[in-house]
């Protein structure tokens, strides 16, 4: 698409659980209060609350950072939740939940925040995006969304040739065992929990957001991450210092971790429990799924 096009264009990464917006309007002053991309994200929030979100401000902005709070917004449906921002570019909308996470600041600071959503809250989340996406397509936006690879190989070399950091620049052009050997400039980025420096190509290993021992092949991502090939069609984004190569002692000790769930969580998973088919039925009605 040319870089001069007025169009409007978005993203939905499925992986990450976010929809982003990008201003394809010239626009002179880029801090103006009238923004084009400003009203489209007005009109998609009170399109969600037609769907039965709850959206307000962003209560942890509205506590710490009050001048720029206007600029960002929070909601939830049920169990998914998300958190709304715009800038002089775009605007964007990501989707998570706090019944399984691993940050202990809550779902929303997790990686792979849709791995991570139970089945039911994934399939919210796939309906939601589904309507958001047709939405914008009815007001002229066009949805540039990267096409979805099914290996785990395919996924990470896209990346590589998405991203401005590496000089690969097509999908033909090279084989990731090409970059088998290879480690990041910095020493900072490329060490493992014992030090070691860490190589493209290496299998290692590393804790599961589970407590679960788990392992893969490496290659390097961004900033501190490396992608992990875990199967044939499966990659996680592992920090440096989360991987390693096992002891006789990582075998043996399994170091599940605790799943947080919040107690209003709990308490309404308990009363469903006790309710009849008919409040069944509703209740995945409210939760947007349909029910034949």
């Amino acid at each position: 698409m040319s870089e001069k096009s007025n169009k409007h264009t978005f993203k939905i990464f499925k992986e990450y659980a976010s929809i982003n917006l990008y201003n394809g309007c010239e626009v002179k002053d880029r801090w103006s209060k009238r923004q084009p991309h400003y009203q489209i994200l007005h009109r998609i929030l009170n399109f969600m609350e037609v769907r039965g979100f709850k959206v307000g401000r962003d209560p942890h902005y509205e506590e710490h950072y009050k001048i720029i709070s206007k600029n960002h917004w929070y909601g939830r449906k049920g169990d998914l939740e998300f958190k709304a921002e715009r800038y002089p570019v775009g605007w964007k909308i990501d989707f998570f939940q706090n019944i399984v996470f691993e940050n202990k600041a809550g779902g929303y600071y997790d990686f792979d925040k849709y791995e991570k959503m139970p089945y039911m809250i994934k399939l919210i989340f796939q309906n939601e995006a589904r309507h958001i996406k047709e939405f914008l397509e009815g007001l002229g936006c066009v949805d540039i969304s990267n096409e979805e690879y099914k290996l785990a190989s395919d996924k990470i070399k896209f990346s590589y040739i998405d991203s401005c950091h590496y000089p690969q620049k097509s999908m033909d052009e090279f084989e990731l065992s090409d970059l088998n050997g290879q480690t990041d400039n910095y020493s900072y980025n490329r060490e493992d929990r014992d030090k070691k420096i860490i190589y493209n190509g290496e299998i290692k290993y590393f804790r599961d957001w589970n407590g679960r021992l788990s392992r893969g092949i490496v290659y390097r991502n961004l900033n501190n991450m490396w992608w992990v090939i875990t199967n044939k069609y499966e990659r996680r984004n592992v920090a440096d210092f989360e991987l390693f190569d096992p002891t006789p002692e990582d075998f043996k000790v399994r170091r599940l971790k605790k799943v947080r769930k919040p107690k209003e969580y709990l308490e309404r998973k308990e009363k469903l429990g006790e309710a009849s088919p008919r409040e069944l039925i509703n209740e995945l009605k409210r939760r947007g799924i349909k029910v034949s």
